[in-house]
């Protein structure tokens, strides 16, 4: 290994942040960006879940705890690895295009926010199809978002921020107010907020599953969205379905890796990692990266507010879930007052309006998006990690760091997951470095790349989280990034 590729120094301030941020457990491990979603899908395993239902309980938590990031309005992607099997499955539930925005592209009508983004949104979908491969009814794994919804909760300083940044947004979609500006300006961190609208929304999961749209959340989505002058149609709610497919794979280093397939930038990270070995260097990493980026440059136009779930049991099951409303926060900004339903904006931001372009609006056609979830096989070539991040265009370059660290050697999720990171500016190619990173590692980059950005220590909007695949008579361990606030549980 070159004296550029070896890993930095061990600090003992990054050993206790490692420590802190990793969950083990004999029966599981659940991995969350809101601390009290791991904690509910912790309660799913603890009274005889297995990984899907607390999985899926922790991502419904998410879509009341987190907004401005993900829930029912948008979309998923998931990746799945059942008991002994060779290989994961991917989940995909991305909505479609609606039949009226390759005319909305052709007359010049685009927009990337407001009610011509608007897409029938697939999350739900997803969640229902995750939720079949679980033990617990719909009911029980739904329980504790509704509660938290009706009750209240702790407005994540996340939360204000985008919202902050997302005011204007709001007003100018939502002019008779919305619960996401209380009295007209945007909640404080810490104070308690109430969705009941959300709750609404949720028990229409629970009753309808993966016909939520064909109810009346259905029928409000589609009249919030035409009462805006947008195309989305009842017709068009059946292109948001989620369906089980073969996962995009290569080889990294003599590894097989999987990733979520194509629309999403799975393929991208398997291309970033083809040629990846042991010991690149910064420079190395940085190359192929961008490398990947250029052949999707196109379709890179999806800078997701996005969030991410992950668990594993003792009996083997390993799941990651990448959840969003697209854009960086809010989605399209426009709000179904009666369901507190933030709607994504998920065809606006990911499809390309250009008539014959591979990414144009074709009816029912899904949009690229930077979403994607990953697994790793061991020496022995069976799965033995998995992961993904938030972090819009950044997920794939922050997916091949961490895998670039597993092939290695490293094999902690906790290390893996408060690894110093950089991260590409899409403006000119530059680099924006994070501290702890070793230092002619950085001098080396900044030979090749138009531009360095120093920054602090743990300071990117990462949310990395790794899930190892459970061994027989080991404990299950899986680790939360800290720079996003996240909590992995062990039971």
């Amino acid at each position: 290994m070159s004296k550029q590729g070896q890993p930095p120094p061990r600090t003992g301030e990054w050993t206790v942040m490692a420590e802190q941020c990793t969950g083990r457990g004999r029966r599981g491990v659940v991995c969350a960006t809101a601390p009290l979603a791991a904690s509910a899908g912790a309660e799913a395993l603890r009274t005889g879940g297995n990984a899907f239902d607390a999985a899926v309980t922790a991502a419904l938590c998410e879509t009341v705890l987190l907004p401005s990031k993900c829930g029912l309005g948008g979309d998923l992607v998931a990746l799945a690895l059942g008991p002994g099997d060779d290989g994961p499955q991917a989940l995909l539930a991305v909505g479609g295009a609606p039949a009226g925005l390759a005319a909305v592209a052709e007359a010049g009508q685009w927009d990337d926010t407001g009610p011509v983004a608007v897409g029938p949104p697939a999350a739900a979908a997803g969640y229902a199809a995750l939720a079949a491969r679980g033990r617990l009814p719909l009911g029980r794994l739904a329980a504790r978002a509704i509660e938290l919804a009706e009750g209240g909760f702790p407005w994540a300083a996340v939360n204000q921020r985008l919202t902050v940044a997302s005011a204007d947004l709001l007003c100018r979609w939502n002019p008779d107010g919305t619960v996401y500006l209380p009295g007209g300006a945007p909640a404080q961190a810490g104070a308690l907020v109430r969705l009941p609208g959300l709750a609404l929304a949720l028990g229409e999961l629970i009753d309808r599953g993966a016909a939520f749209l064909e109810g009346p959340v259905g029928d409000a989505i589609v009249r919030t969205v035409a009462r805006h002058g947008g195309v989305l149609a009842a017709s068009d709610l059946a292109a948001a379905r989620a369906e089980w497919v073969l996962c995009a794979s290569g080889t990294t280093a003599g590894r097989t890796l999987w990733a979520t397939p194509a629309p999403t930038h799975g393929p991208a990270l398997v291309e970033a990692m083809r040629t990846a070995a042991p010991g690149d260097d910064l420079v190395a990493q940085y190359r192929r990266v961008l490398a990947a980026i250029r052949v999707r440059r196109g379709e890179l136009a999806d800078p997701s507010g996005t969030s991410i779930v992950s668990a594993a049991d003792d009996d083997g099951i390993v799941v990651v879930v990448v959840h969003s409303n697209s854009y960086p926060r809010y989605g399209s900004g426009l709000v179904v007052g009666e369901y507190d339903l933030v709607l994504a904006n998920r065809a606006g931001r990911g499809f390309t309006p250009v008539a014959g372009h591979p990414n144009f609006p074709v009816a029912g056609r899904r949009p690229a998006t930077t979403l994607h979830a990953w697994m790793l096989s061991g020496g022995g070539g069976q799965p033995a990690f998995a992961g993904g991040t938030p972090g819009g265009e950044n997920q794939m370059p922050w997916n091949a760091q961490l895998l670039q660290d597993l092939i290695d050697g490293e094999e902690e999720p906790g290390v893996l997951v408060t690894a110093p990171r950089w991260a590409w500016l899409p403006e000119d190619d530059g680099i924006r470095l994070e501290a702890g990173l070793p230092e002619p590692a950085v001098a080396a980059v900044a030979q090749v790349a138009p531009r360095t950005v120093p920054t602090g220590r743990w300071a990117m909007a990462a949310a990395q989280q790794v899930v190892a695949v459970p061994r027989p008579g080991q404990p299950v361990v899986g680790a939360a990034d800290p720079r996003t606030v996240g909590s992995a549980l062990g039971v």
